[in-house]
């Protein structure tokens, strides 16, 4: 059974298609310094990723814990998919039994977007949480437990392959801001028909291009230390029983 761990230094990593951030946190979720970041290698596999990871976290110190936000499907602590990594090199991989192994520290894996709603969600009714970045990123939770994964970003999307071909980095690049925000808009309409959700929390880079008063009633634009904060939550006993 899943217990409740209280450690003192968590190392949180939050891994993204095109950057890498870390962070040390106490067991409140407090960042006790800044963030440190580094580009995402690219093409990278499991070890060569967490190479890059030994170098960022170097200045840091001493943590106890390490948790993880991954950009895919994760079933059983097993990457399934890794859209923006690479599929291929990481299919799979259990990342928090490498980076265990790596850095002789106990590692809770969950995906990106489940890490981030942890940092900000209220713990009450249907929540949702969309990150905008390379690709989208979706969680959803009802009174603070975490729903079983659903890879919203990898299902299709109209006209689009998928979410992340529709509202993803290079969507907004090829289209423009404004047709972009239209479409993330229309996204934001089809999630609430969806799940019927209270609040809906719009994270991650993309989101920065958005006001308050662009967005839908209910949609609240999220802190994006999130991402990193949250992984202090995952050392929760209900959040790791949901996530196992």
């Amino acid at each position: 059974m899943t217990a409740d761990i209280h450690p003192e230094r968590i190392l949180a990593l939050d891994i993204g298609g095109t950057g890498l951030k870390a962070a040390l946190l106490n067991h409140a979720g407090e960042m006790l310094a800044p963030a440190a970041r580094c580009p995402t290698p690219p093409g990278a596999s499991p070890t060569q990723l967490l190479e890059t990871v030994a170098t960022l976290i170097a200045p840091l110190g001493e943590f106890d814990v390490i948790s993880i936000g991954f950009p895919g499907a994760i079933k059983h602590n097993i990457v399934l998919t890794a859209p923006n990594l690479g599929t291929k090199n990481w299919h799979g991989t259990d990342l928090a039994a490498l980076a265990t192994a790596r850095f002789k520290r106990p590692a809770r894996l969950a995906n990106d977007a489940t890490m981030h709603g942890l940092g900000i969600i209220a713990g009450e009714g249907i929540e949702v949480v969309l990150t905008l970045g390379t690709g989208m990123g979706f969680a959803l939770f009802r009174d603070f437990v975490p729903a079983p994964q659903i890879e919203l970003g990898r299902h299709v999307a109209g006209e689009e392959p998928s979410y992340d071909d529709f509202v993803g980095d290079a969507a907004l690049k090829r289209v423009g801001e404004m047709r972009w925000k239209a479409r993330v808009q229309e996204t934001i309409g089809r999630i609430h028909s969806l799940v019927n959700f209270d609040v809906l929390y719009l994270g991650g880079g993309n989101a920065r291009l958005f006001s308050l008063q662009e967005l839908p009633e209910g949609v609240i634009l999220a802190r994006n230390e999130a991402g990193l904060t949250g992984g202090a939550k995952l050392w929760n006993a209900e959040v790791g029983r949901a996530l196992q």
